[in-house]
């Protein structure tokens, strides 16, 4: 282990920085003193104007190199736009300053791990395991650094390395009650990996100390904080799942004196899940108070990003305290926050005033946090509210998309698919205008707007609110056949629309089936030129791992032959969702010497878990088992995802989730792309 002189020295890492940050360049020019500096940014955080202090912390600590206080309030912000490899850098400076800080220590671990997994560089992860003895020496009571060093040590591959870590520190703490409780985790995470059912018995094993533990201080007020955790978290889901005792213990902790911020993350996790549990209540006796109430104690969060995402929850509490004033059948929120849906707006009599006001503040204020903007804006546009203020939206929208100004994309697309979810998300922001402009009776300049959209953005979402201001403006035949491209793009729920328009434009019902069946073909080919000219022509990265039988797969080994690579997980839905329709598909394949298909099981996928699954789904196809970080070298960021590789073992699609809809004919059509090749 490295002594304290040499905090400074391991902190050095040659970070990625993040692009997109052209927007922060009139910050960093800001020329007036620092401490003016310093005073505006709190200001801006204060009201909400997070971008802009950001941009005026980053001036600060440009101006004073040596100010510990503002490179700390930029990570934090630059956390909260997921500028994860920023914040990490930031984080270093402040740790070059004040070694000794652990909330620093957390944050760095923090950042450098997710800046890993939006990155997908193994790099990050590695960082981890290097600098994690100095980082828990210096912070010992943040368990948030525990959980982040074990998950980047099992994306690696490593629960080794990291175990030897502990073991290292539990020599010199043995009774410590957070190592202790890591220690724990990681037993279970190393038996989940095994066959059989080790990890219950792990489990089991652990849950006779803690409860031995819970009744020798059950009656005793003065226990230590760092012990209720312990207790409290053990009996979480993570690992007993014992949620009474769990509670029991949380609320202990809560009240302790010395808690400081041992008690933060949990009760984020479980003010969470019993938001959940109150929200989707159908149940007699759901309090329907109770979401509020959780809301509220949500927002008193001292950490930017979870207050932000409880902004985003209150904004779905008053969206259906709206619903629920609507006298008669009330839409669903899908129904108010999609993309377009019926042929006016507001459908029904508008809110009252008072309850319209409320929903129009919870709305700006998630937009101001960067929560789920644009379905936000839709949903006030859906109820005819305030259609001004969310033009002046969309547009400031649009602006910073064209300026790269971070907060609107999801952090870890990179290159061409950044490009194109940014491309995308300017669409949107156009719709928005289009939308806005049409409530405000600029009818022709709506048009004009839906119109280029359509043209320039050809997909069912465009040419469906296309048709449906056509419709809604009284040029039925025009909105007809908008709406038939728009479902044969894919935008089944357009149909509604479709047979309204040929109604009020005196058509046969049939009109709509029989104009499909002509447009649909020709819409299928553009998508497939779409799809298999979107190349990718990356050299799969070479792996050795063994399957369900033990058998090893050898990338190089398969050279001439086209490769269809899925990775996948226990816990993914779409995944085991998928795999029935996988199965009849490799039915059709079973005689093909050309084709191997492949699927990897992640490393957060117990082994345990796994066979069950096997065996329940009466799988024969190889399940390759990820141990050694493979997901990270794939840059995996979802589940399912699968690859196809060519004969020279180039990866030349990617494709994301399942989709039932076409899915032997989508996977033949790449295949046989690639065997023409």
């Amino acid at each position: 282990m490295r002594s304290k002189g040499s905090a400074k020295r391991s902190l050095t890492f040659s970070t990625v920085r993040l692009a997109g940050l052209a927007a922060l360049a009139a910050g960093c020019g800001d020329t007036r003193p620092h401490s003016d500096l310093m005073a505006d940014a709190a200001a801006d955080v204060e009201a909400i104007r997070l971008e802009q202090a950001m941009a005026r912390y980053d001036s600060a600590r440009n101006a004073s190199p040596e100010d510990a206080e503002a490179h700390r309030q930029y990570a934090i912000l630059a956390g909260l736009f997921d500028l994860q490899a920023e914040a990490a850098q930031a984080w270093e400076r402040v740790l070059e300053l004040e070694p000794e800080d652990s909330a620093a220590w957390e944050g760095y671990v923090h950042n450098l791990r997710w800046a890993g997994v939006y990155g997908t560089d193994r790099r990050y992860a590695e960082k981890i395991l290097e600098i994690l003895p100095e980082a828990l020496r210096h912070a010992p009571d943040r368990p948030v650094i525990y959980d982040e060093g074990q998950e980047a040590a099992a994306d690696l591959g490593q629960l080794d390395a990291y175990g030897a870590i502990l073991a290292e520190l539990r020599a010199m703490r043995p009774d410590d009650p957070i190592l202790l409780h890591a220690v724990g985790a990681l037993r279970v995470a190393r038996a989940d990996q095994e066959e059989g059912d080790r990890g219950q018995a792990v489990r089991d094993s652990i849950g006779v100390v803690l409860d031995a533990l819970a009744a020798e201080i059950e009656g005793d007020p003065d226990v230590a904080a760092p012990v209720l955790y312990r207790l409290a978290a053990g009996y979480d889901f993570g690992i007993l799942r014992r949620e009474d005792d769990a509670d029991r213990w949380l609320e202990r902790l809560e009240a302790a004196p010395d808690r400081g911020d041992l008690a933060d993350d949990l009760r984020y996790w479980d003010l969470v899940f019993d938001f959940q549990d109150a929200l989707y209540s159908d149940t007699d006796e759901a309090d329907p108070a109770e979401p509020s109430r959780l809301v509220a104690e949500g927002l008193k969060s001292r950490d930017l990003g979870r207050r932000g995402a409880w902004m985003d929850r209150s904004h779905t509490v008053v969206t259906r305290r709206a619903l629920a004033s609507i006298t008669g059948e009330a839409p669903s929120t899908r129904t108010v926050w999609g993309a377009a849906t019926v042929a006016a707006e507001p459908p029904h009599a508008p809110l009252e005033p008072e309850t319209a006001g409320q929903l129009f503040d919870a709305s700006m204020d998630a937009v101001r946090w960067r929560q789920s903007v644009f379905s936000t804006l839709r949903g006030l546009l859906y109820f005819g509210i305030e259609p001004q203020a969310v033009l002046e939206e969309a547009l400031a929208i649009e602006e910073d998309l064209r300026a790269h100004s971070p907060g609107y994309l999801y952090p870890g697309l990179q290159g061409d698919g950044r490009e194109a979810s940014r491309q995308s998300a300017i669409t949107g922001a156009l719709v928005l205008q289009a939308r806005a402009l049409t409530q405000l009776g600029e009818i022709e300049a709506a048009g004009e707007l839906f119109e280029r959209v359509a043209n320039e953005s050809r997909d069912a979402a465009t040419l469906g609110e296309y048709g449906r201001h056509l419709l809604r403006t009284g040029r039925p035949a025009e909105a007809l056949d908008v709406f038939v491209e728009a479902i044969a793009f894919g935008g089944s729920r357009f149909r509604l629309l479709a047979d309204e328009a040929a109604a009020a434009a005196d058509l046969s019902p049939e009109t709509v089936e029989e104009r499909l069946a002509i447009r649909q073909p020709i819409v299928e080919e553009e998508l497939e030129r779409r799809e298999l000219g979107a190349r990718i022509e990356r050299e799969a990265p070479e792996f050795a791992i063994a399957d369900q039988d033990g058998f090893e797969w050898r990338l190089s080994d398969l050279e001439g032959k086209i490769v269809v690579l899925k990775f996948w997980a226990t816990w993914c839905g779409p995944c085991i969702e998928e795999f029935p329709h996988f199965v009849e598909l490799l039915k059709t394949y079973e005689d093909d010497e050309d084709v191997v298909f492949l699927t990897v099981a992640t490393a957060g996928s117990p082994r345990e878990e796994v066979a069950a699954q096997i065996e329940e789904g009466g799988f024969t196809f190889p399940v390759l088992f990820d141990e050694q970080g493979l997901a990270l070298d794939y840059e995996i960021l979802g589940y399912p995802t699968t690859f196809y590789l060519d004969q020279a073992g180039f990866i030349q699609f990617k494709r994301g989730g399942f989709v039932e809809s076409g899915y032997a004919e989508g996977v033949a059509r790449r295949i046989d792309a690639l065997r023409g090749q």
